[in-house]
């Protein structure tokens, strides 16, 4: 509507413009006309003050031609100016057809323009009802969607709950992993060790049935002798002299069991331990072998059992030191400290010993037997 206005209102402005122009004209006419009556009365004037005007003559005659050189340019400029307001004219009857086709076309882009809002309208209430019903899925799958992620969190804690324990689990069999390896290490060093043990079971077996033969001859002996002691009461001296040479043949069997264990004690080291193969060196080149009547036993690297006695052994500048207590001693030391004390443990639980008091036993029953009543003769031996 301010478009329209602003049209309409051209127009009047430049009818304004038009009669400004022509009260220009007509005050220059207006100018034109005093100038010329002034040129008539100047005439008149000159006509009667010719002799005494004629320098102001020519000086009027100069003026008049300038007027009338301003006349025509006047002339022009009003020929000039009644173009253009022609040319204005024309062109408001054209801007006054123009804004009556605008006017028309207006009116008719304003019934489309209402039927056109009217549609939208419509549309726009379609569209805010299919985006009420889109937005209300929205929502409902917003909320699904929460329910699922608030699920998903807690599937998510328990899956971080299981990889926690299951790190736990994994660090735990992995330690057991490293305890199976280090005891599997352990028994190949218990097999190699076992292997060497078997090696000195097979030689002391081999030795153990040797001395089990001259054992069973040396009881033979000895049945023979307690059955020549039933059979001959009357010569119990003879007895008592083949006792005795019992007893020596015994004390010289000793004598041979334990050189059979020197012999057998030669140490062989395991491979790949360095305190083993020292100790292994010491032993084997021992000038005075009765001190090592008592053998170490490997348990592990650097633990043996010596007797009785469980020992830890270490080399500190190719010497060998044996823990004892707090402190430590040279294996020197050692076996002359520990060495007697383990023979009377020994020597206390060693079957031929309490094979050789039960003989002396015998004897003296025999003697006082022999004294007092007939001798009983003894089981043969199976």
């Amino acid at each position: 509507m301010s478009t329209n206005k602003s049209k309409t209102a051209s127009p009047t402005r430049r009818s304004q413009t038009i009669n400004n122009n022509g009260t220009n004209k007509t005050n220059i006419q207006l100018s034109i006309d005093n100038s010329r009556q002034d040129f008539v009365l100047m005439d008149k004037d000159l006509l009667r003050g010719l002799s005494e005007k004629e320098v102001e003559i020519e000086h009027l005659k100069t003026t008049v031609i300038a007027l009338n050189q301003k006349v025509e340019v006047c002339d022009i400029f009003l020929q000039i100016k009644s173009n253009n307001a022609q040319q204005i004219i024309r062109d408001l009857e054209l801007d006054a057809q123009n804004a009556n086709t605008i006017t028309q076309n207006s009116e008719i882009k304003r019934v489309e323009l209402q039927t056109h809002i009217r549609e939208t309208a419509v549309q726009i209430q379609i569209e805010a009802t299919k985006n009420k019903e889109f937005q209300d899925k929205l929502i409902e799958e917003n909320k699904r969607l929460r329910e699922d992620l608030h699920r998903a969190n807690g599937l998510l804690n328990e899956r971080e709950v299981e990889i926690h324990t299951l790190r736990e689990t994994n660090l735990q069999c992995l330690a057991k992993i490293r305890e199976q390896e280090q005891i599997i290490r352990v028994n190949i060093d218990i097999a190699d060790q076992l292997a060497h043990a078997n090696q000195l079971n097979e030689a002391l077996y081999n030795q153990k049935l040797k001395l089990q033969k001259e054992l069973e001859t040396a009881s033979d002996y000895i049945l023979a002798l307690e059955d020549k002691v039933y059979k001959a009461n009357k010569t119990s001296l003879e007895l008592l002299r083949q006792l005795k040479d019992a007893e020596i043949e015994i004390e010289t069997l000793k004598n041979y069991i334990i050189e059979l264990k020197q012999r057998i004690a030669v140490y062989i080291p395991v491979k790949d331990d360095v305190i083993d193969k020292k100790l292994a060196e010491f032993i084997n080149n021992y000038p005075d072998r009765q001190k090592l009547k008592i053998m170490f036993l490997r348990e592990s690297e650097g633990v043996y059992q010596f007797g009785s006695k469980r020992v830890a052994v270490r080399v500190d500048k190719d010497k060998i030191n044996i823990r004892v207590g707090g402190g430590y001693l040279s294996i020197d030391e050692f076996l002359d400290q520990y060495t007697p004390a383990e023979l009377d443990k020994m020597e206390r639980k060693d079957p031929l010993k309490k094979f050789s008091e039960k003989i002396a036993m015998q004897k003296t029953l025999v003697g006082k037997e022999v004294r007092e009543s007939s001798p009983i003769r003894s089981p043969t031996r199976q």
